[in-house]
């Protein structure tokens, strides 16, 4: 085994150009960690915001970001016991980053046995974006059965998982995106109607569509006017669920709409499930890799780049150039 890897390496705050590519030694697994040669990284809008250190956490410096790495365990440190044994393939969940590399360490406990026919790339997408599709759809009171859902960012790597999770929940799927090929995305994938949410007054549509009444449910992740029109486009009684606000921008809607037409507003942060509702996360973790692997929920991962290239899988995702899941390739 080589001594030395590859990995990108955050040293201050700013634009794609910060993250720079650096050779270090291979890291060493502690006890209780198991060490692990990458084959694909998970690239999450939270890697952005922690490199211009906007996330809700603070960003130390030096910094390797990346929370999800698959890959197969090259080896184990002391008192790791169970599966965890060299050649295992797994999802490594890396709670402190670290994962945009050529090897990762981390527990033991954190780390998911693959079944063979999860395609690696696929695979990055199960803790960030597919444990949250789930949880979302879960959140709603009561269950999805013949509602009318609205999805936001529908051709992204949480909106294209929600899709599919509402159809077969037994909704009926609305999806809103910018661009054509994320709404044609999001059709292929079950919705019935797909709009162009950059186009103002588009909420109207929505309405439209749905006899007047409006959408049951929103799940919303943009902000600044396509959360004001996603507001406009609830049904009397409806819910809006927020899992981000990907534009930066704030809403404006004032909070009588609210009174006036008994809307119901929740917010959704993964970090707060994993850790206080951990037995429901793990669940969710646990349903979304199985049916990933009986290929009844399809990961999109059409846009992927070498780990040099981190910078460029950066400008994209801002530029919302990018569908599904974004993935490093070591």
């Amino acid at each position: 085994m080589n001594k030395t890897m590859k990995k990108v390496q955050l040293s201050r705050y700013g634009s794609p150009e910060v993250l720079q590519l650096i050779e270090v030694p291979i890291p060493q697994p502690e006890p209780g960690e198991v060490l692990v040669k990458v084959q694909a990284i998970g690239v999450n809008y939270s890697d952005i915001q922690r490199r211009k250190n906007t996330y809700f956490q603070p960003t130390p410096l030096p910094y390797t970001l990346g929370h999800e790495a698959v890959g197969t365990i090259e080896a184990v440190g002391e008192g790791v016991t169970g599966p965890f044994v060299k050649g295992l393939r797994v999802l490594a969940i890396l709670p402190a980053s670290g994962g945009y590399a050529e090897y990762v360490t981390g527990l033991a406990q954190y780390c998911v046995p693959l079944p063979p026919q999860v395609d690696a790339k696929a695979a990055t997408a199960i803790f960030v974006q597919g444990t949250t599709a789930r949880l979302l759809t879960s959140a709603v009171s009561g269950n999805l059965s013949g509602k009318t859902v609205l999805v936001n960012a529908a051709g992204g790597g949480v909106g294209s998982l929600l899709v599919q999770l509402a159809v077969m929940a037994g909704a009926r799927v609305i999806a809103a995106a910018s661009e054509g090929a994320k709404r044609e995305l999001a059709k292929k994938l079950g919705a019935a109607e797909a709009f162009d949410y950059s186009q103002p007054g588009w909420w109207q549509a929505v309405r439209a569509t749905t006899g007047g009444k409006g959408a049951d449910v929103v799940f919303e992740m943009v902000g600044g006017e396509v959360y004001n029109e996603s507001i406009r486009s609830l049904a009397t009684g409806g819910h809006l669920i927020i899992y981000g606000a990907a534009s930066g921008r704030q809403g404006s809607v004032h909070p009588e709409y609210f009174v006036d037409e008994n809307l119901t507003q929740t917010g959704f942060n993964l970090a707060y499930y994993i850790g206080h509702k951990t037995s429901l996360w793990q669940a969710a973790l646990g349903e979304v890799t199985g049916l990933i692997a009986d290929g009844k929920l399809q990961v999109q991962v059409p846009d992927t780049f070498s780990l040099a290239e981190a910078a460029k899988a950066h400008r994209s995702i801002e530029a919302r150039q990018t569908r599904g899941k974004v993935v490093l390739i070591p």
